[in-house]
């Protein structure tokens, strides 16, 4: 008999899976949020890379200075990456990058951070981000997802764009919204995480969301060649996801 055709997987079946995953029922206790974090954070590192490559590009710091090839797209950029890397943090006094609150966070839940401290220590002495992974003692899973996500940062422009929007700004309040909720009906004491959560829900399902779609069809606009390259990607940056996903189920109810 001839093989079963496989279907393509397509961004709006990615988002559903996504969207009602078991992961948000699965987490009880605090040990599982633990471990959800201890997956996660570097998802919450690599979303900053995947920005800065963006802005790198799109408002270039060099200097001499030179103005922005696209004044539109730079001040969009912008907006996005100022509550990213500098926003004002609901539970002490002063402004911090969200990945910094999200450190605190996991610090307040008594999840381990050494893992993660480790991983930037390697990349602040040089290593390649490749050894700088494998030697950080990050779950696996972990380092698929992040080795996925930099593979990205090589792609032009618009590719990029669309994993930001599809892999990330679009899909970020679907998934932390069942997630928020589920700890709310925990009643477990994760203050900042959830406040955390939150915040993403706002920003990333108002503001920035929008800015990600208009930058997105801008860059297509410019590119129309590069359509089906980038949405390909997406499709790749949603399935790394889901193996995440998938991989912290795994982890908790081993």
């Amino acid at each position: 008999m001839p093989p079963t055709p496989t279907t393509t997987p397509t961004l709006p079946t990615l988002r559903h899976h996504l969207a009602t995953h078991p992961l948000y029922t699965t987490l009880r206790t605090l040990p599982h949020l633990r471990t959800f974090t201890q997956h996660h954070v570097t998802a919450v590192w690599d979303f900053m890379s995947l920005l800065k490559s963006l802005q790198h590009d799109l408002a270039p710091t060099t200097t001499p200075w030179r103005p922005p090839a696209d004044p539109e797209a730079a001040r969009l950029i912008h907006e996005i990456v100022l509550d990213e890397e500098s926003d004002r943090l609901p539970y002490r006094h002063g402004h911090a990058s969200h990945f910094t609150w999200y450190t605190e966070a996991m610090t307040e839940l008594g999840a381990d951070t050494a893992p993660i401290q480790r991983f930037l220590h390697h990349l602040q002495t040089g290593r390649p981000h490749r050894e700088a992974l494998a030697d950080s003692g990050l779950p696996k899973a972990a380092q698929h997802f992040t080795s996925t996500t930099l593979s990205f940062l090589t792609e032009p422009l618009p590719v990029r764009a669309a994993v930001f929007l599809h892999g990330r700004e679009e899909l970020i309040p679907q998934m932390f919204l069942p997630l928020a909720r589920q700890m709310r009906a925990e009643g477990l004491p994760c203050g900042r995480f959830v406040a955390y959560l939150e915040r993403h829900i706002e920003v990333d399902g108002g503001a920035h969301g929008a800015h990600a779609a208009a930058l997105l069809e801008r860059l297509c606009r410019a590119a129309p060649e590069l359509h089906e390259r980038a949405e390909a990607a997406a499709v790749r940056a949603l399935e790394a996801r889901l193996q995440l996903w998938d991989a912290v189920v795994a982890a908790i109810t081993a």
